[in-house]
């Protein structure tokens, strides 16, 4: 038996570790997620872990930090080209698509602040910001300030999100993609043409 566990350590891997982490995570949610829930779902022992983590925490990190990149390099794409109105909605789009595809996993938006500010999560994280404050650096509004423009902007599309991940806003998905681009639509009217 021995043999085998030592086996399943040499197939460990911090890529095969995170992927697990998700799947608690995406199934049973946050506070699941311990070393003892991971070996026992990886089928090695939890001491093992240690060689790829100091802790869960440090799991925690690097799923955030890949969430995050992900989400900056389908902005990166997207909105490349693109300025104004026409870039404020691609990102409040894809933002919300990308989070609401991630189901759980976006909770991990509440985990960022535990981190230094030389975190790779949080470095990501400032990177999908940065985009949003190069888009309304340039553009001209009506009343707002543009810094005030971006807090709420963020804050709605992240919030709208969470809300309805969280089963706050229970309309049908037709309905709820409607309400969604009504509020873009709402902060979109503040930006002079």
């Amino acid at each position: 038996m021995g043999d085998n566990n030592m086996g399943k350590q040499h197939d460990l891997s911090k890529e095969k570790i995170m992927a697990t982490a998700q799947e608690i995570i995406g199934n049973q949610g946050f506070p699941q997620l311990t070393f003892g829930s991971l070996a026992k779902t990886l089928d090695v022992r939890s001491q093992s872990l240690y060689n790829y983590y100091a802790n869960v925490d440090a799991v925690i990190e690097d799923i955030g930090t890949n969430f995050m990149k992900t989400l900056y390099l389908k902005m990166a794409e997207n909105l490349t080209g693109i300025s104004g109105k026409e870039a404020l909605r691609g990102y409040a789009d894809i933002a919300h698509a990308y989070f609401e595809s991630q189901g759980q996993l976006v909770q991990l938006i509440y985990y960022v602040h535990r981190y230094p500010e030389d975190s790779p999560f949080v470095l990501e994280t400032g990177r999908v910001l940065n985009l949003l404050r190069r888009v309304t650096q340039h553009i001209k509004l009506k009343k707002m300030t543009n810094d005030a423009y971006e807090e709420a902007f963020i804050s709605s599309v992240l919030g709208y999100t969470v809300l309805e991940i969280m089963g706050f806003l229970t309309k049908v998905q037709a309905k709820q993609q409607q309400s969604f681009q009504q509020l873009v639509d709402l902060y979109l009217g503040e930006v002079l043409e």
